[in-house]
């Protein structure tokens, strides 16, 4: 006998299926923030932001590159000047491309509120201009790290610029989305260009409002709560502006401007203390040995490099009486028995940790040891012509250096009559000359 087995017994004998994973949500918005993020002019604005800022810093290498507030001066200066209406074009482009591509009608027939779309359209663009001045900021930190005599970075001023190219990017995509004119980007990147620039020729406290300020970070340290008071300024203003043109309740602008308002009072009334003095930049550092040869600031490393280039200077002022005991670059005092001596300065005198031009760094150090400092009615030709003679000799030239001398010229008379006396004499000379140094009566100058 057959049975049959009905539809109903062969569901219930069959086995159950697998219960298999739950698909994950889905999430529009931060799909459409992922493919912004990709695709658009966002990446490019980030390459041209890193671009910008690289060859910047490439074409002043010898100004920066060994201090580290040097680098993130300029640094800022780039990134607030150069790539600030930059960002702000670009996202003002951005802004725009609902009107130029006729889709504004289509956009409102959507579900998703016009807050988000605002931030996904926005939001990448500004990010990924931060993400390139990051990697600027970390190849310039990387190229001054090797020849970096003292201090550290300056992480406050990184946060407040990534902060206002933030701030710009969101601001620039707000007057796209208002303003329909196509020439809006390029004008917006001129018109901030110069609010950005001309309050820097201002001595009023409130030109510290201005992101784009230029700070004399060498020797100095922003105060701890510099970055959060900066940031909490640009992205206020930019914050409030977006929310009166993408949020329902516009009244919520309110917060970002208070807040912006309250940080600006402050940033006004402490104006040039946002920068305070580094102790360690004013810390001396001295060299063994006699005469005592001594650097502030982070420039100790540099002693061996400056103890070479003056070893003859100090050489023939061995055993000379009331010669200098000190050699410091900072202001001497009267009857000190130190001499003033040229910091070594980027640009000029430092070069990658090395010691440029020493002969005019010796010149100078020489004209320190002979220099007095009296009117020009209480002068004389005669001391004048033996004050030249002593600082070239000294310094171990016949002239200034960087000054012109005609081709065959001869040793002034006085200094061929310095080089000829025996060396006891001479440095019996030189002591009754250095006994004379404050003086500017010209009778108490010996004669050579």
């Amino acid at each position: 006998m057959t049975t049959t087995r009905t539809p109903a017994a062969e569901r219930q004998d069959s086995p159950a299926p697998r219960p298999g994973r739950p698909s994950p949500p889905y999430r529009p918005t931060l799909l459409a923030l992922r493919t912004e993020l990709r695709r658009g002019i966002a990446p490019w604005t980030g390459l041209c932001t890193a671009v910008t800022l690289a060859a910047t810093m490439a074409a002043k290498a010898g100004t920066w590159q060994g201090n580290w507030g040097e680098t993130q001066g300029l640094l800022h200066s780039g990134a607030t000047l150069l790539v600030g209406p930059l960002v702000a074009a670009a996202s003002c482009w951005q802004g725009a491309r609902e009107h130029r591509r006729s889709t504004t009608e289509l956009w409102l027939s959507t579900p998703r509120a016009r807050s988000a779309r605002a931030v996904v359209a926005a939001l990448p663009l500004a990010l990924w201009a931060v993400a390139g001045y990051l990697v600027a900021l970390a190849a310039s930190l990387v190229a001054t790290w090797p020849y970096a005599g003292g201090g550290s970075p300056f992480p406050s001023f990184a946060v407040a610029d990534s902060a206002f190219l933030v701030a710009v990017g969101l601001a620039g995509f707000v007057v796209g989305q208002r303003c329909r004119w196509r020439l809006a980007a390029p004008v917006l990147a001129v018109l901030l260009y110069l609010v950005l620039g001309v309050p820097s020729y201002s001595d009023s406290s409130a030109r510290f409002l201005d992101p784009a300020v230029q700070y004399t970070l060498d020797g100095s340290l922003p105060v701890w709560w510099f970055a959060p008071v900066m940031a909490a300024w640009t992205c206020g203003l930019a914050l409030a502006a977006l929310i009166v043109h993408a949020a329902r309740r516009r009244f919520l602008a309110v917060v970002p401007l208070a807040v912006a308002a309250a940080v600006a009072t402050l940033i006004v009334h402490t104006g040039p203390g946002l920068l305070r003095e580094d102790p360690a930049a004013r810390r001396v550092v001295c060299a063994d040995g006699a005469p005592r040869l001594c650097l502030t600031g982070y420039n100790g490393a540099l002693l061996p490099q400056v103890s070479r280039a003056l070893s003859g200077l100090l050489g023939r002022l061995d055993g000379v009486p009331g010669a200098p005991v000190r050699y410091a670059d900072q202001e001497a005092r009267p009857g000190s028995g130190a001499v003033w001596m040229p910091t070594p300065n980027l640009g000029w005198y430092l070069l990658r940790g090395r010691l440029q031009h020493p002969e005019d760094y010796v010149w100078q150090v020489a004209h320190g040891v002979v220099n007095r400092e009296c009117p020009d009615s209480l002068r004389s030709d005669r001391v004048g012509a033996t004050d030249d003679a002593v600082t070239n000799w000294l310094a171990g030239t016949s002239h200034a250096p960087g000054t012109e001398q005609a081709s065959g010229a001869e040793r002034t008379p006085q200094l061929r009559r310095l080089e000829a006396m025996p060396a006891p004499e001479r440095r019996a000379w030189l002591g009754r000359f250095l006994a004379t140094r404050t003086s500017c009566s010209p009778a108490e100058v010996p004669v050579l």
